[in-house]
């Protein structure tokens, strides 16, 4: 018999691919509610009564998409008998830290993750939790029609999150991280010599250093001197490619990053739904570089590339290895462990064009077969039915 399955449809990054897979899925019987992503908690009661009708349900989000703050709707649902599978595409802190969610009834939710070191780190606050990578969607990665021309010689996608800085770093943490250069520049240059460094762990076993000098959160500045750091190695990082290989390089991303590299270089013309699989083809080398969050995995460009049929260097990372085939005969990516070596490899590449080519085919078929969204839904119902034996 089919599951029960109610997707709280919030417009999030994510909802046409989940959206799509659960039409596809022939275990479950979907009903897709339209809900605010932030519910006000005056209108929890009426979205509870208006959801009534169709539990007990396996309530299926994208980052808590859907849920007041208060956690007043989770508690609701609990009490209807209803499950909650909630997806985290994003960095599941953040939330937790600035807006203060509280996450009610975990006996019948169960918490997927995109980066994998998250998983200990809400274990330990009582939560179910798994790691389940990002994937592809091929309806809007492929390689159908001719082939483009190589417009581009290398291209990196990705806004500039300075609007996202802004948002964190208000003027009490900036003058709190003023206080702790020192701290800011010893970490951030330990991080710049070993992007796979755990920064947030680092400053956690430091913490005598800084706790009781500061007058914000703690798990706050500690969120704050992390994404500054991987936003100012992201940002420097972008700004060498783009002055060393001047016009060869293109930015596919916001507006902002004109403050830091030549407007010729940045084009906003990149929709992730529309065009943005074109760019990939029509690139002979794409850049991934992970934010500072993504510690040990990677995020969906990754396989978009390789369902794209495009050419990926990306930052080393210790689950590459598991997903793809990074060396020898069948290479299916390449990794960088610095920007000298990124840079080395870029020239080479852009050389040996043949070997270019041959490793952007390599694990097409596979990234195909075990890494799209219809894959990671099975793989998530599987997990509920393991846990709450459904």
């Amino acid at each position: 018999m089919p599951l029960n399955v109610i997707f709280f449809s919030s417009q999030t990054f994510l909802n046409k691919e989940l959206t799509a897979a659960l039409k596809r899925c022939s275990d479950v019987q979907p009903l897709f509610v339209e809900i605010p992503l932030l519910p006000p908690v005056n209108a929890v009661e009426t979205i509870f009564e208006q959801l009534k009708p169709y539990l007990p349900a396996i309530i299926v989000s994208l980052n808590d998409a859907g849920f007041d703050h208060a956690g007043v709707l989770g508690s609701l649902l609990a009490t209807s008998g209803s499950y909650v599978l909630n997806w985290y595409y994003d960095d599941p802190l953040y939330e937790q830290i600035f807006y203060k969610r509280i996450i009610s009834d975990t006996t019948k939710r169960i918490d997927f993750v995109s980066e994998e070191s998250f998983v200990p780190l809400l274990c330990k606050k009582g939560r179910s939790v798994h790691f389940m990578p990002l994937a592809t969607d091929p309806a809007y990665f492929n390689t159908k029609g001719d082939s483009p021309l190589f417009t581009y010689d290398i291209s990196f996608v990705g806004n500039s999150s300075l609007q996202f800085m802004d948002s964190i770093i208000n003027e009490t943490m900036q003058k709190e991280l003023e206080k702790f250069k020192a701290l800011l520049y010893h970490v951030k240059t330990m991080y710049y010599n070993n992007a796979q460094s755990d920064v947030r762990q680092y400053l956690f076993s430091h913490r005598r250093e800084w706790e009781k000098s500061i007058t914000v959160d703690p798990d706050a500045f500690v969120f704050a001197m992390v994404w500054t750091i991987g936003y100012m190695y992201r940002k420097d990082f972008i700004v060498d490619l783009a002055h060393s290989f001047k016009e060869r390089f293109m930015c596919f991303g916001d507006i902002y990053w004109t403050n830091f590299i030549e407007k010729s270089q940045v084009s906003t013309d990149a929709l992730y739904y529309i065009n943005l699989c074109r760019y990939y083809r029509s690139s002979k080398i794409n850049i991934n570089i992970n934010r500072i969050q993504t510690q040990t995995s990677f995020t969906q460009r990754i396989f978009d590339c390789k369902a794209s049929g495009a050419f990926l260097l990306t930052d080393k990372r210790t689950l590459n290895s598991r997903y793809f085939k990074t060396s020898g005969i069948g290479q299916e990516i390449v990794e960088f462990e610095s920007l000298a070596h990124c840079k080395k490899l870029i020239d080479y590449y852009l050389v040996h064009e043949q070997e270019r080519l041959q490793i952007a085919e390599n694990g097409r078929d596979n990234v195909l077969t075990h890494h799209t969204y219809d894959n990671r839904l099975r793989e998530m119902l599987a997990i509920a039915k393991n846990e709450w034996h459904i």
